[in-house]
């Protein structure tokens, strides 16, 4: 009589426990799905823009794009 209780209880607290272990695999997985979406609103670089010369001159020029020069406005 008593052996059924503590295997009743025993069953019990294990189901407990695997519902607990459930629910952090699900917490875990919404927090790396909500981290992906949030990432792809991820602000996208924008051109870097240089110029050369002043405006108006014969060697003017303007460059849109990926530019390694040092010369780039931000």
């Amino acid at each position: 009589m008593i052996f059924g209780f503590l295997k009743k209880l025993i069953k019990y607290y294990v189901d407990k426990f695997v519902d607990w272990i459930r629910m952090l695999k699900l917490d875990l997985e919404l927090e790396n799905e909500i981290k992906k979406y949030h990432e792809s609103f991820e602000k996208k670089k924008e051109p870097k823009i240089r110029e050369v010369g002043k405006f108006g001159e014969d060697d003017w020029s303007i460059s849109i794009g990926d530019i390694d020069d040092e010369d780039t406005k931000d």
